[in-house]
């Protein structure tokens, strides 16, 4: 029988250590970037329209959600905040978290800026300060993987698929071979699977005995999880509008998104379930209920550490891996700057993506003409994740987000590898269990002891 992990009260009477400033940072520093940075559907389809006709050389990407009055007023809010916790806030691991995360924040609101003012120096600047750059030798990795995984096709007997095999091979850039990092053994993933079922087993609850569900679906069986949670305070909404096509997690309104073209497999609901609500909302939830509020909301750049346990899990709970998660982002993240020597915009990047997806297609059985149109469709969908922010055509210039998760998966199994008994208080809020400033943070708040004795109970 699964052990749920449901909100759980304050361990002790005390109030949290950052009672009297959670509120201010809630309201300001809940925004976040990547959600400010979609556009209007029917603008953006017929940017894709124009692309693929080749009328365009790259795309205009619209932002009508970033609002510079609002945009402004955050940022003078947010500095007042650093300021007087500088000067006036007495216990110091406080102090240092909640400075390191409002960096963050007025680094995310500036980013903004930057998109508005078309400034592409000073958005790449933002986006690397935040999110980071791939390293060289995580990209060789990936690019070298896909390598080997393509010169197994070039001699096969469909033609199509060695010629997509051969195409994609002329692509992609020469790399030297890096330090391979390790995959998890069967003894770990066994492990991060039966600790996934007994904390998130009992979320899981699908509709229907269908073999592919629907954006109504899906949202029936997210509001069962969070319902199984005991959190009422989250809303699982259909998007009509947007120009996503995944589902993601508002932290800001507190709400799942499922676009409404969106449709998954029963394997795919169950691990989207403890993705999106075991993962994202729980750590939340239970978060703003420990003894430093701010977990609720995150540590300074915690997402490494978020997607790695949420693509983890997913990966726990198919009891199977063939490598780590993240290629597609984080090869389109190192072709766009360049990591092999040679900056790309968006159109050089979209141009491999789709020589990559089209191989893929082909390589899973799908006729020409059906591995084509996915292809383009794969390709614009992640160019635009790659590009989002910027201008589309100043080379070496993205969104460097994407990249958490593919460093994030082999992060945490690494953690589950030589560390297991951490995955027991993956859920205590939202920290990167890889990042040893974290670790510092919890061990001197005592979070450690408190928090996993609660988990376990």
């Amino acid at each position: 029988m699964s052990e749920t992990i449901k909100p759980t009260d304050q361990i002790n009477e005390q109030p949290a250590y950052d009672e009297h400033l959670y509120g201010a940072f809630l309201e300001n520093g809940s925004l976040q970037a990547y959600e400010y940075l979609s556009g209007d559907r029917d603008f953006r389809n017929e940017q894709k329209r124009q692309f693929l006709a080749g009328e365009i050389s790259n795309p205009q990407l619209d932002y009508p959600d970033i609002n510079p009055e609002m945009i402004d007023k955050t940022e003078s809010a947010l500095l007042s905040m650093k300021q007087d916790i500088i000067s006036n806030e007495q216990n110091e691991v406080v102090r240092q978290a909640y400075r390191w995360r409002l960096n963050e924040k007025i680094a995310e609101i500036r980013m903004l800026k930057s998109t508005a003012a078309n400034d592409m120096r000073r958005f790449k600047r933002y986006s690397e300060f935040i999110y980071g750059k791939p390293s060289t030798d995580v990209f060789a990795y990936t690019v070298n993987s896909i390598i080997s995984e393509a010169n197994q096709f070039t001699g096969s007997d469909n033609s199509d698929t060695s010629r997509a095999a051969i195409d994609l091979l002329q692509s992609l850039p020469v790399m030297d071979q890096p330090e391979i990092p390790e995959l998890p053994n069967a003894e770990t993933i066994g492990f991060a699977h039966k600790q996934t079922e007994k904390e998130l087993g009992d979320l899981i609850d699908i509709p229907s005995e269908a073999t592919k569900l629907d954006a109504s679906q899906i949202q029936e069986a997210f509001e069962t999880a969070l319902s199984r949670t005991g959190d009422n305070s989250w809303r699982v909404e259909i998007d009509e509008k947007s120009s996503k096509t995944a589902v993601s997690v508002d932290q800001e309104q507190m709400q799942v998104n499922i676009p409404q073209s969106r449709t998954v497999t029963r394997a795919k609901l169950a691990g989207l379930i403890v993705h999106e609500i075991g993962t994202h909302v729980a750590r939340r939830t239970n978060g703003e209920r420990s003894s430093l509020k701010l977990l609720g909301l995150g540590l300074d750049r915690y997402e490494a550490g978020e997607e790695g346990i949420a693509t983890m899990r997913e990966q726990a709970l198919a009891n199977k891996m063939d490598d780590f998660r993240g290629i597609d982002g984080l090869l389109a993240i190192g072709l766009s700057l360049g990591l092999d020597g040679q900056p790309r915009d968006f159109r050089q990047v979209y141009t491999v993506l789709e020589k990559y997806y089209l191989f893929k297609n082909l390589k899973s059985k799908k006729d020409l003409l059906e591995a084509h149109e996915k292809a383009q469709t794969s390709a614009w969908n992640h160019s635009i994740r790659t590009f989002r922010g910027t201008d589309c055509k100043t080379p070496g210039v993205c969104f460097t987000k994407d990249i958490v998760y593919r460093n994030g998966n082999i992060g945490i199994w690494d953690v589950v590898r030589n560390n297991p008994e951490e995955m027991l208080r993956f859920n205590v809020g939202k920290y990167d269990p890889t990042n040893s400033r974290h670790l510092w943070i919890l061990e001197q708040l005592g979070i450690t002891d408190q928090d996993l004795t609660e988990l376990e109970s």
